[in-house]
């Protein structure tokens, strides 16, 4: 039996171990929540308990086995760089998937790809410094764009605060949590170099063409957008291009679920 281990069991975590979920392999999962702890367990998961003091986490009791495959989906936070050196540090892995978010790089006019500058006092790209200094196995980084998915979508935000909405024809960069789980799990089954992907669809509408249209599409009032074109486009092909993984939705069909009035 592989050992997979989930280090990060929030919105993506938990939907990527059920996802995962097989009787090949065991699932583990980590989190400094005891209610969590008590959910992994009930859907079939080993638990991990992780201990959180003054914002650094620790392991509370870590099992004595060598992992496979470790996840990384945390966030960034105070103390986070302390607390994947404590995280990894302790961990025997063959392999490691870190997504972290196209939000590290700095802002061009031109397609922003893997290569392009980034900020390199960016916490999340931090992270990313972090992981490959401690990873002596092969990593994979995913720059996740902006999510959409069960319960999150930009323009719920958008709707509940009925601002005024900067840079309205500013490039929008999205991408499904379906197509985050899919490109995870090519990674994990065919790429063993180190490597870095950006996650993103292709289609790049403007925020007052996809959100304007879309606020409209559901019945709402017109949102008001200010001038100014702010913002990245960010080219998500290199993965396609390497790897197996192809992008399974639009930034057009979106689960109407996702959106109901009675979520928002």
């Amino acid at each position: 039996m592989k050992n997979y281990l989930i280090i990060g069991y929030g919105w993506l975590g938990k939907a990527l171990a059920a996802e995962l979920k097989s009787e090949e392999l065991n699932i583990w999962a980590s989190t400094t929540d005891a209610n969590k702890l008590i959910n992994i367990q009930s859907n079939g998961f080993f638990g991990i308990p992780v201990a959180k003091t003054n914002q650094v986490l620790s392991w509370k009791q870590l099992p004595e086995i060598h992992f496979d495959k470790v996840i990384i989906t945390l966030p960034p936070f105070l103390g986070v760089l302390e607390s994947l050196n404590n995280l990894l540090g302790s961990l025997s892995f063959s392999q490691l998937v870190f997504t972290s978010s196209t939000g590290v790089y700095i802002e061009s006019d031109i397609l922003i790809n893997e290569s392009s500058p980034v900020d390199e006092s960016h916490l999340v790209f931090q992270m990313e410094t972090s992981i490959r200094s401690l990873t002596k196995s092969p990593y994979q980084i995913l720059r996740l764009a902006g999510h959409i998915g069960p319960n999150r979508h930009p323009l719920r935000y958008f709707l509940r605060h009925r601002r005024p909405i900067s840079n309205g024809q500013a490039p929008v960069n999205l991408i499904h949590q379906s197509d985050m789980i899919a490109a995870i799990v090519v990674l994990l089954q065919d790429v063993q170099q180190d490597s870095v992907y950006n996650l993103c669809w292709p289609e790049h509408p403007t925020k007052e063409k996809y959100y304007g249209d879309l606020a409209l599409e559901m019945g709402e009032e017109q949102l008001n957008f200010l001038e100014g074109n702010h913002g990245k486009k960010i080219d998500g092909s290199k993965i396609t291009n390497e790897t197996r993984f192809i992008y399974h939705y639009s930034i057009h069909e979106i689960n109407r679920l996702d959106l109901r009035k009675d979520n928002i």
